[in-house]
């Protein structure tokens, strides 16, 4: 008993000690993506942590063929404007962190041998990070299109009903899988060492062996007349000569068939203006105020839209059917999410919180995406306990919604992406959440400081799918969003009902700011000899953070939250004309630097 109570004490006393000692900071030995962070407390470690982000943001994922580098930075730069900028790669510091701070502080005895661990062998912890891999992987494939023969599948062509094929042919592809799982893991660990990308060989799935065995199949097909596509009455006739020619034989969960191209019979859907006639936008209802009163300005619609797939599929039934030639559209009915009602009973009757932000000195196309995205959101109503997202609610981001394109690098490619400005709106968004003392559930700050969302921590960026501005309304009631531009400052306003809250915001501290690196030259071929062109400017880096309190006159402790935000230090990036000799004497010599 007596040695019991002896091993009891020095167990307690053991975890007492180290609590005490590593109160605040985080244990001996803690290592996150090999990064050591022990003995730092939260912000030094994320400095620290930031250091070796921020490397790699500047130097980008590079990847290397005989012919072609090809640089991929996770922040995807613009160069109209810095807001445009969105990133492909997100390393979760705050929440890594967090989870970590956590696990070392708890008191409990049953953490004591894996705090003894970490501080005898230590540990290495997973960074947690979001990645856009399907469109970090389109990037590589469209800057390296055209350096390597591409497959082809084997194809065939009806003329005076006989069939006519054309051979397959054999190609050769870069192993991209392999290339993602090379990033995956510099993304994962913090390194960043140039990749070398593998050739294999890209064999088609359709030869040609395989379509002369479905021949007698394929001009059996051919004899059937023409087909008519039905809906509500209304009919469409495809003649035969036109649909014969999205036959094409096909790979199924259970072999090959012969069916119909998927992309030929949407776009004759588009051409024949079916698609026009058939489908209709959803749309909410929407509310203004008027006299103190909420009122309907837009009625609420279901949408209507054509299941492209499942239509095909009809018709490759029909295909195999010798009496059948009609086929009803299949049509997917889209609900509003608001219907129309009488919203003067929603308790909708004061403003409980506005969002601000200026956008002085924007480009014009900038300026015209704040005004659609801001008449996108106006008359919204968000329901009680809703979740609200900013980018579904702001919905398709293209020029048929009206959106005007500005310039971004992807890769070594610069090319117009819709939406630019955008972040004006998620930036005001934010500040209008914070003053209505909503719950934030999720926000980023840009990659670089921007202008427009001074001071420095108090702006959201958003890009479709990801990342998004997204809040809780907890205040049991809904609330009606208005929408205002008055000169250069576009408001938010929030109404509804005031449950009593008031909500608070501490002026940002902004700190650890970072010089830009040297202006870096670039030289190409693209340009007159001599020509400089600039693509990038010059971005100090920073910290910033501010605190977030949140009063209910129900509740004697008040929500607290600090944000916090990080910014790249950017250097401006100039490109030179040059001649193919220069070029290729500055390929020669170039070793990039790795970490």
């Amino acid at each position: 008993m007596a040695l019991f109570i002896v091993l009891w004490l020095s167990v307690l006393t053991a975890n007492a000690t180290i609590n005490s000692k590593y109160n605040g900071i985080f244990l001996k030995g803690t290592e996150v993506a090999g990064v050591d962070i022990g003995n730092l407390d939260f912000e030094q470690a994320k400095e620290k942590i930031n250091q070796r982000i921020d490397f790699i943001s500047r130097r980008g994922f590079v990847y290397n063929t005989p012919d072609k580098t090809v640089v991929i930075y996770p922040n995807v730069p613009a160069i109209e404007s810095a807001d445009t900028s969105y990133p492909l790669v997100y390393w979760e510091i705050d929440k890594t962190l967090g989870a970590i701070e956590k696990k070392q502080s708890n008191n409990h005895l049953s953490n004591l041998i894996s705090k003894i661990k970490t501080l005898s062998n230590g540990s290495n912890f997973e960074l947690q990070y979001s990645w856009d891999q399907k469109q970090h992987l389109e990037i590589l494939i469209s800057n390296l299109k055209g350096l390597l023969m591409d497959k082809a599948e084997a194809s065939f062509e009806i003329i005076d009903n006989s069939l006519k094929v054309v051979p397959e042919q054999i190609g050769l592809t870069f192993d991209y899988h392999r290339a993602m799982d090379d990033t995956a893991e510099q993304i994962k660990n913090l390194i960043n060492k140039d990749i070398n990308l593998q050739t294999v060989e890209d064999q088609p799935v359709i030869t040609a062996a395989l379509i002369n065995s479905k021949k007698q199949e394929i001009l059996y097909f051919i004899q059937k007349g023409d087909f008519q596509l039905s809906f509500e009455g209304k009919n469409w006739e495809v003649p035969n000569e036109i649909w014969r020619t999205w036959l094409k034989v096909k790979m199924g969960v259970n072999g090959s068939y012969v069916g119909l191209d998927l992309p030929l019979f949407e776009k004759y859907l588009e051409t024949a203006e079916i698609k026009n006639e058939v489908e209709v936008s959803v749309q909410d209802a929407r509310f203004k105020l008027v006299d103190g009163r909420v009122d309907e300005f837009t009625n609420s619609q279901d949408g209507r839209v054509i299941n492209i797939e499942n239509t095909l599929y009809l018709l490759e039934q029909a295909l195999n059917q010798v009496d059948r030639s009609k086929v009803d559209l299949a049509v997917d009915v889209i609900g509003a999410k608001v219907k129309n009602q009488d919203v003067n009973n929603l308790g909708i009757k004061e403003i409980i919180g506005i969002g601000h932000s200026n956008f002085q000195y924007s480009p014009p196309n900038r300026v015209h995406n704040i005004g659609i995205g801001g008449d996108t959101l106006n008359g919204l109503l968000i329901a009680p306990d809703q979740e609200f997202s900013l980018v579904t609610a702001l919905g398709e981001i293209d020029g048929e919604h009206g959106y005007k394109q500005e310039l971004v690098i992807k890769g070594n490619e610069t090319v117009p992406e819709y939406g630019g400005g955008l972040c004006q709106i998620g930036t005001t968004m934010f500040r209008g959440a914070l003053s209505t003392g909503l719950p934030i559930i999720e926000r980023r700050n840009h990659s670089y400081r921007v202008s427009y969302y001074e001071p420095a921590g108090t702006d959201a960026t958003i890009y479709n799918p990801w990342p998004d501005f997204k809040f809780l309304n907890d205040t049991g009631h809904y609330i009606l969003l208005q929408t205002r531009i008055e000169d250069n400052d576009l408001y938010f306003d929030f109404w509804g009902t005031s449950d009593g809250r008031t909500a608070t915001t501490t002026s940002p501290i902004i700190y650890n700011i970072v010089a830009p690196p040297p202006k870096k030259i670039v030289k190409t071929t693209d340009l007159p000899i001599g020509q400089e062109k600039c693509t990038e400017r010059a971005h100090n880096g920073a910290d910033a953070k501010f605190d977030y309190t949140v009063y209910h006159s129900d509740e004697n402790e008040p929500r607290q939250e600090t944000f916090y935000s990080h910014y790249i230090p950017w250097q401006e990036v100039c490109l030179l004309g040059v001649t193919e000799e220069e070029l290729l004497a500055e390929q020669a010599s170039s070793t990039p630097e790795d970490l």
